[in-house]
């Protein structure tokens, strides 16, 4: 995984991409890696209590592109879905594919399946069967046809019970803090958030023998081709 040199990250909300692989994003970057982020929603429902939802929805596009800058991101696509109300609909489904076809990744990260937030559902029910019709000889007013051959489900706050691949992130685990301390808008929505990014990395390294670390689940949706 560490030595692909483009990557497509699907992610629901602006801090989602951080909490889940943000920690081997930034070393992908560091390795000289392309990383796109595509965001399905502006995450506007985090508003408080006298606060618009365009104020939140201003603030988090400003946070993410702090987070690009911390992380490396390359790129950042914005879909503006509205937040809690993600669809799997035949545009949006067409969106995904369009995107997988045009950026070309080696491995496409999205999210778990089995994700209690209703957005992180669809997008991985979407991307995962989005990355089997891009490579298709089928929706020929688009990109030509892109096999991808990896696709990485991530966590956030639903875990896995048997991961597929565990990355050391130790040397790249303070830039995964700081790109979570840009979400300001976050903090008072996922109180302890910070503790538990730590504390999590801490049981990923173990499992592994580091420090810290992130798990990642392999799509079985396709085969490896080998």
């Amino acid at each position: 995984m560490l030595e692909f040199k483009r990557i497509l990250v699907f992610a629901s909300h602006t801090d989602d991409e951080i909490i889940g692989p943000g920690g081997t994003i930034a070393r992908l970057s560091s390795n000289g890696a392309e990383i796109v982020v595509v965001t399905f929603t502006g995450g506007e429902t985090s508003y408080q209590k006298g606060q618009r939802p365009e104020e939140m929805l201003r603030q988090r596009q400003e946070e993410a592109q702090e987070c690009d800058r911390v992380l490396g991101i390359s790129r950042r696509i914005m879909l503006g879905k509205p937040t809690q109300g993600v669809t799997n609909d035949r545009e949006t489904y067409q969106e995904c594919v369009r995107i997988i076809r045009q950026v070309r990744p080696e491995a496409i990260f999205t999210h778990y399946r089995e994700d209690k937030h209703r957005d992180h559902r669809a997008v991985s029910e979407i991307t995962d069967e989005a990355r089997w019709k891009a490579s298709e000889n089928v929706l020929g007013d688009m990109e030509a046809p892109w096999y991808t051959p990896h696709l990485y489900h991530y966590e956030v706050l639903e875990l896995f019970t048997h991961p597929s691949i565990v990355v050391d992130i130790t040397d790249t685990f303070e830039r995964k803090l700081e790109a979570m301390r840009t979400q300001a808008s976050q903090m008072a929505v996922l109180p302890g958030i910070m503790e538990y990014l730590e504390g999590l990395a801490k049981v990923r390294g173990y499992m592994r023998g580091t420090r810290y670390g992130e798990a990642f689940l392999e799509s079985t949706l396709l085969p490896t081709l080998l």
